[in-house]
């Protein structure tokens, strides 16, 4: 999934002889599968479909962060893997504990790094015992619980206030994460689509009008890795409590901040791109029955 970002205010973008022309420079349509762009950025429907034709999809992000739209330009496609998912519902339950077993060990292995030791032996026993999703959902609240404690003890006070908070996040460190959080699971969302899936039929999660519950199960086996990146940029001072604001009881990646952090993310999209290739293949295994876990 390769993404290209122009996050500039009040600016306009053209597509000529498929690259997109802005503020004199040039970006090839060969270089992105996906555009993110400011939601003052102009950009005609006519240029929308030529990025259509081109199979990339748009991703508008708004000043404070809270809004984002996708411009999809997948076809649907691949009716007998559609079909194979909805058939695959009947074994919710193990798919559903793959994802969380996947989360727990990644997450594990992550405060690792720190030298930061939480038993999962208890958990991934519990998880496999599970008889139904509801009783899943409440063992990966309670372990969730736990590995925000011990991450949020990695950082300065100055910028956590030590649990996780969303709707509105109260501190820098909630605000990014739910920033970074959002972004990847469009990039998913994205990426499914190219490759045939429904990503509204989920295992774990439920679909709620526009919830793409898939990109949500596929989201928590990647979030540890999301957030070791969020702690570097904290960690490495690419990031200070100026670049946020506070408005309507929460706290917000300021324009200037964000423009600091793109390249960090593109860059991360880029190392999970194969893991993610494979757990999605790993998932379609087991959706079309030629994996043993189901």
């Amino acid at each position: 999934m390769r993404v290209a970002v122009i996050d500039r205010k009040d600016i306009r973008i053209k597509a000529e002889r498929s690259a997109l022309k802005f503020d004199g420079e040039t970006l090839p349509f060969g270089l992105m599968d996906m555009l993110v762009i400011n939601h003052r950025v102009e950009l005609s429907s006519r240029d929308i479909l030529k990025l259509n034709e081109a199979n990339i999809s748009l991703l508008i992000v708004s000043h404070n962060n809270r809004n984002l739209s996708l411009l999809n330009s997948a076809n649907t496609k691949n009716g007998a893997l559609r079909l194979a998912q909805y058939n695959a519902l009947g074994s919710r339950l193990k798919i559903a504990k793959y994802f969380i077993t996947q989360k727990v060990r990644t997450h594990a292995e992550h405060l690792g790094y720190f030298d930061v030791r939480l038993p999962i032996e208890s958990v991934v026993d519990e998880i496999e015992q599970c008889r139904s999703v509801e009783s899943l959902i409440g063992i990966e609240g309670t372990f969730a619980k736990h590995y925000f404690k011990a991450y949020f003890s990695l950082f300065p006070k100055d910028f956590s206030v030590t649990k996780r908070t969303k709707n509105p996040p109260k501190d820098p460190l909630n605000a990014l994460l739910s920033f970074w959080y959002s972004l990847y699971y469009h990039i998913i969302t994205v990426k499914l689509l190219s490759m045939g899936f429904d990503p509204a039929i989920g295992y774990l999660h439920v679909p709620f009008r526009t919830h793409n519950a898939l990109s949500s199960d596929f989201i928590e086996i990647f979030r540890a890795e999301i957030n070791h990146a969020v702690l570097g940029l904290f960690t490495n001072g690419l990031l200070e409590k100026s670049d946020f604001s506070h408005k309507g009881g929460g706290v917000y990646l300021k324009f200037e901040g964000r423009k600091k952090i793109w390249q960090s993310f593109v860059d991360l999209i880029g190392v999970l791109n194969p893991k993610l290739n494979q757990e999605i293949a790993n998932i379609r295994a087991m959706i079309e029955g030629r994996d043993e876990k189901v």
